[in-house]
């Protein structure tokens, strides 16, 4: 029976009778909230509540909180600088101190070279996480870059051939063309061979140009779990980023009953169903660690 794993990381505030975020792994932007990007749906909001770990002390003070408290890895992230990358590795010098002590996970933004890869790794990430979007459309209308999906792609394939492992996000409700183009984008990353696949959700943020936009209904997030997990091998997860509330509790179940290997902070009645069902772990990791801890179990 395949294990079940819940992550509780310190992206938002969550606690229940299980669970708390109050330990769990901390998001740090290198950029503080500044991005050369101003994507409709995120509009530097997400940016908002991560550790700003914009200066070179700052930066590394974080790390330093995060070791005092146990803490057994971080999540790096920022806005992306006008080539694609999030500019993680201008802090390399303080990363290779850590990268023995904690894991280390990172968005790194568009990759468009594998110098700008091995940049990445040699900085000491672990983990790479980037949205896939399957439609060039979406990219310059709604992410409002001159990249395509190409580069998109090749992100993946150069960060894998630098020695980290992949786990693209699939925004589902995101793409121009519905849920077809999310499909999609799960399509395209057969080529790929991501290590892990997560499925999260548009979720219209107040303050963004898409505050009023539809969110997917629980009926397309079932969908495209349903496709990923027929589809790969790796762990499939359900992510921190997806809308929430009542009618969405069937989403979680679904995770629970038809094989999703994770679920990032999940419904309290969800843990309970899950009880009996599946072996659940419990974690206060990014949710993208289950590469490392599906090994473990």
């Amino acid at each position: 029976m395949r294990p079940l794993f819940l992550y509780s990381p310190m992206l938002k505030r969550y606690e229940n009778d299980y669970m708390n975020s109050s330990k769990g792994w901390k998001p740090i932007s290198v950029t503080g909230t500044s991005c050369a990007f101003n994507c409709k749906h995120c509009g530097k909001r997400v940016l908002e509540g991560m550790k700003d770990g914009s200066t070179i002390n700052s930066f590394e003070k974080e790390f330093m909180d995060a070791i005092m408290r146990g803490d057994e890895g971080v999540i790096l992230s920022g806005g992306s600088t006008a080539r694609g990358d999030v500019p993680i590795w201008k802090y390399s010098d303080i990363t290779k101190k850590y990268a023995q002590k904690m894991t280390i996970i990172a968005h790194t933004g568009v990759v468009k070279s594998p110098e700008i890869a091995k940049k990445f790794s040699e900085a000491g990430v672990r983990i790479a996480l980037l949205d896939m979007v399957g439609d060039d459309e979406t990219i310059r209308d709604i992410l409002g870059q001159p990249f395509t999906v190409d580069d998109y792609l090749n992100s993946f394939k150069y960060l894998k051939q630098a020695g980290m492992r992949v786990t693209p996000h699939v925004i589902v409700g995101l793409s121009k063309k519905g849920l077809e183009g999310d499909l999609h984008a799960l399509d395209l990353l057969t080529e790929v061979k991501p290590d892990a696949v997560i499925i999260v959700g548009l979720m219209p943020l107040v303050g963004t140009k898409m505050e009023g936009s539809r969110q997917p209904s629980p009926e397309e997030m079932i969908s495209v779990m349903r496709e990923a997990r027929e589809q790969f091998q790796v762990p499939v997860m359900l992510g921190c980023a997806r809308p929430r509330g009542s009618p969405y509790l069937k989403v979680e179940k679904f995770a629970v009953d038809y094989g999703i290997d994770g679920i990032a902070f999940p419904e309290e009645e969800t843990i309970v169903y899950a009880q009996g069902r599946r072996p659940v772990h419990l974690s206060s990791a990014c949710c993208g660690n289950v590469v490392q801890d599906i090994l473990r179990v």
